[in-house]
């Protein structure tokens, strides 16, 4: 009774927020301590499958972790995130080579968390010999990191134990146990002691200890009671019946599952099956023939999935009803069948157990054989050092001298990698340098192409031509999105991408997508729907930009790889206790899937399905990559399940914070401009200045504006316009690299300069698209950025915004000139 007098002398008190309180406390932890502890926090929840409450704490940690700089917090919530989509998918998500990635991690804490994790898949694969030695090697590690890890190695001790009774083994199952239930006592939260109770309780009665097993189980049911713990009430009534049956009380398994809803003949879960299982054997032998046929029928009805046909049960349950019928020698023949065969598993099993309990007990054995053949060597290699002492002291001489050598040549390397921090600091300076030259001298004649074949378009073309125009155009805008996606690959990876959440509903983001591809649906036999939750309308803040980015990205790729079939967004919101909230949205799709050895690949920069796919579909291969990266820095995650010829579902998570419908952006109010040209003049409607060194890119600008009745002005540089006067014109579109004078400065010496109460627009028209170049714009006093090659319906809304004009009157104009 040892094990039961420890349980029953240990304080139970149940707080349903026990674990976020503990999880809150331990953020302001540090090092391994602080490992420890959230990993408590994430077991906890992660062995109740709380998806939301996972959700939640994987996006604090990972917040934690990036802005105290702690990769092995980070490394933690990835890890435990996957170990629950592993666990909860049947060990099939995490491949062996991640885990033999994960089980070498430097880090001592997340060796061990890792360990135990592993040992739980052995266990799940019933390689029983692998689980203990594994489960062994754990207990001694973590016995040695002190009282930060007693957490960890109360559940080690658990784990072990459920080993030992596989094995047959009760004894050590006994010892496991009482070490486990010390170190629960004030490193396990209630929910886990009460996991623990229940593995003790039914163990117990396994071994046949029905003393224990139910004064265990009693304990059990107490807590249960006394609480109103809801979410145990079921666990409860099947333990209950487990020990009664065990204990030959068939009446007593009947009030134990009298509330059940298998009593009810309502089957929904495994543990249903279970207790009708037990209700129908009670009934059996109790010769209560009506019920037990009854219950017999229903467990005969319950669908596999849920429940595998026992036909030998079955066969038990008959031979009790024959007897009850009057034909004691059919029920005695068909009992005595059900006997041997009963038998016959059970020497499998036992078989079975002794074949992993001498794996075990061999790799015992080989460890102290290599343990005693390493002590003779090393009494061997003692002898030969006695008789080398003087060897030994001229061999220190040279240490010595050796010494002072190898303190210059260490001195000489600090030197050497101190030079060598500072290459790879102007290196990595000289790499965003390169970018920023690059993207500007590919923007601008790119700016050329797109802009002559997007004015070339509203030409009167035949149909040949316009198929011509259109292939320039769409070659145009792919390798614009190749080059926005090799600089935001470098932003991020240089740190420099920032977040701006802006307030905004998911209907509004998801519609917006929709409408931008929907025209990939021509000439295809596919569906493109969404789906939004209750929350789908709230106004939120949050990147809608990155946002945007990501889930273009995966409607695009949805639809690039649907031939037939639909593609659907699903979305929703869950909201945090203490505000703000966790989206989800999920990308499926019915298209071509891929198979296990393309998902590992899947994230991976510049990486594609194969090379006949690549060829098919196109695409740099950057796109998932950045999209996974964006949601990381968003608080959330991007992860993609599949099957070949079936389909993918691609699921996005990250945080937004609360708005409420006041805060939104509102539409500016319109008002009639007065244009600022002589009253007298023959050109009518609004003045633009535009300056530009490149004649191409004057011309391009001119051919979009002109149409709309706009009168355009040029300049070839910053002293040129302010020359002009800028003051005299409407707006001013403006490029930044330019000769004598460069765009931002002319705009810092208007600006100095302008008249009190008046403001001219000025619009940056550049190549240059980096982050801290549009800043520099802001900073400088421009009131937006339009970045090349230019998109003609971008600098109409551009313009017509900034001069608070009637966009559809706008238009209208430009169909009549």
């Amino acid at each position: 009774m040892k094990v039961y007098e420890v349980v029953s002398s240990t304080p139970y008190t149940y707080d349903q927020n026990e674990i976020d309180r503990y999880g809150q406390s331990a953020l302001a932890m540090s090092g391994d301590e602080r490992v420890y502890a959230l990993w408590r926090v994430l077991y906890a929840y992660k062995i109740n499958q709380n998806e939301a409450k996972i959700n939640y704490w994987h996006a604090r940690i990972v917040e934690t972790a990036r802005k105290d700089n702690d990769p092995n917090l980070d490394l933690l919530a990835r890890f435990m995130f996957q170990a629950y989509q592993n666990e909860i998918n049947g060990y099939s998500v995490l491949s062996e080579r991640e885990w033999n990635t994960y089980l070498t991690l430097p880090d001592h804490a997340l060796q061990n968390i890792v360990a135990l994790e592993r040992e739980r898949q052995l266990q799940y694969m019933t390689q029983w010999a692998e689980a203990i030695d594994m489960g062994e090697n754990l207990i001694v590690r973590v016995r040695g990191e002190g009282k930060p890890a007693e957490g960890l190695l109360s559940v080690a001790q658990q784990n072990l134990a459920y080993s030992m009774t596989k094995v047959g083994d009760y004894d050590s199952y006994a010892d496991h146990a009482l070490s486990m239930v010390r170190l629960s006592q004030s490193n396990a939260f209630f929910l886990q002691k009460m996991d623990m109770l229940y593995d003790l309780a039914f163990f117990a009665a396994q071994d046949n200890d029905i003393v224990l097993a139910q004064r265990l189980q009693a304990l059990y049911s107490s807590y249960v009671r006394k609480y109103n713990v809801a979410d145990l009430k079921l666990l409860d009534e099947e333990l209950c019946a487990t020990v009664q049956n065990r204990a030959g009380n068939d009446q007593a398994v009947i009030d134990c599952l009298k509330n059940s809803s298998a009593m009810k003949g309502t089957i929904v879960t495994t543990f249903d099956a279970v207790n009708l299982r037990s209700i129908t054997k009670a009934y059996a032998r109790m010769f209560n023939v009506e019920r037990t046929e009854f219950y017999l029928a229903k467990l005969r009805n319950v669908p596999e999935n849920i429940y595998a046909r026992d036909l030998t049960f079955e066969t038990y349950v008959e031979a009790y009803l024959k007897t009850a019928k009057g034909d004691s020698s059919a029920g005695f023949r068909d009992l005595g069948e059900w006997v041997l065969a009963y038998d016959k598993q059970a020497q499998e099993r036992q078989v079975f157990a002794v074949k992993d309990m001498y794996k075990a007990l061999r790799k015992e054995l080989d460890s102290q054989t290599a343990e005693s053949r390493l002590l003779v060597k090393q009494v061997e290699m003692g002898h030969l050092l006695l008789g080398a002492a003087g060897l030994i002291g001229l061999l220190l001489l040279v240490i010595l001298a050796g010494g002072a050598f190898w303190v210059l040549r260490m001195r000489r390397m600090q030197w050497r990698l101190r030079e060598a921090h500072e290459h790879a600091e102007a290196a990595n300076t000289a790499k965003s340098r390169f970018l920023a030259v690059m993207s500007h001298e590919l923007r601008t004649p790119l700016n050329g192409v797109l802009g002559m074949a997007q004015a070339l378009k509203k030409e009167d073309l035949n149909d040949t031509q316009k198929e011509q125009v259109d292939v320039l155009v769409d070659s145009g805008q792919t390798l614009m999105a190749l080059l926005n996606d090799v600089l935001d690959m470098s932003r991020i990876e240089a740190g420099k991408i920032e977040l701006a959440p802006t307030p905004s509903t998911l209907k509004e983001m998801i519609e917006r997508v929709i409408n931008t591809y929907g025209s990939l649906l021509d000439g295809k036999d596919v569906m493109l729907r969404y789906e939004l939750g209750e929350s789908g309308t709230l106004p939120m803040t949050f990147d809608v930009l990155r946002v945007y980015q990501c889930l273009s990205n995966l409607v695009s790729n949805a639809l690039k790889f649907t031939e037939k079939g639909t593609v659907r967004i699903m979305a929703s919101a869950i909201k945090h206790q203490e505000g703000g909230y966790r989206v989800r949205i999920e990308v499926k799709d019915t298209g071509i899937g891929m198979s296990k050895a393309t998902l590992d690949k899947l994230f991976e920069a510049f990486s594609q399905a194969e090379a006949m796919t690549a060829r098919k579909y196109g695409g740099s291969g950057l796109g998932l990559n950045i999209s996974r990266r964006l949601a990381e820095l968003m608080g959330g995650t991007l992860t993609v399940t599949s099957e070949e010829d079936v389909g993918s579902s691609f699921v996005m998570t990250f945080e937004a914070g609360e708005a409420t419908a006041a805060t939104k952006v509102e539409a500016p109010v319109e008002i009639k401009a007065q244009p600022k040209h002589d009253e007298n003049a023959d050109l009518p409607g609004m003045h633009i200045l535009l300056v530009d060194d490149h004649p191409v890119n004057r011309k391009v600008a001119r051919l979009f504006l002109e149409p709309f009745g706009f009168i355009i002005t040029e300049a070839v540089d910053g002293q040129e316009a302010l020359d002009l006067d800028m003051s005299r014109y409407d707006l001013v579109l403006m490029d930044l690299n330019m000769p004598r004078l460069g765009g931002l400065e002319a705009t810092r010496i208007f600006r100095s300069q302008e008249p009190e109460g008046q403001h001219v627009p000025i619009v940056a028209l550049t190549a240059d698209a980096m982050h801290d170049q549009i800043e520099a714009c802001h900073a400088a006093g421009m009131d937006a950025h339009i970045a090349k090659p230019i998109i003609m319906e971008t600098l109409i809304d551009t313009v017509a915004g900034l001069l608070h004009l009637d966009q559809g009157r706008t238009e209208a104009d430009a169909e009549v000139a």
